[in-house]
């Protein structure tokens, strides 16, 4: 096994569980925090969910657009 496999196996296994981590920290989220009043609260869920999960997956990309301003936000998407 090369460097370059190892590697990106790490970072698959990294991105992966990073993207777990976000949405279990959302899913807290929806059934510890504030409630959602809204007419269009299941899309409000499934937008708060998939924003977790996306944002955990291209973590590269979310964080140069969003966890620059408050990086420990970031990681604990959306308290």
């Amino acid at each position: 096994m090369t460097a370059r496999n190892t590697s990106l196996r790490w970072f698959v296994i990294f991105s992966l569980g990073f993207a777990g981590w976000r949405v279990l920290t959302t899913a807290a989220f929806l059934i510890f925090g504030p409630p959602i009043v809204s007419n269009y609260w299941l899309t409000e869920v499934f937008f708060l969910l998939s924003k977790g999960f996306l944002g955990g997956l291209f973590w590269p990309i979310s964080l140069l657009l969003e966890g620059w301003r408050d990086p420990l936000r970031w990681i604990f998407y959306p308290w």
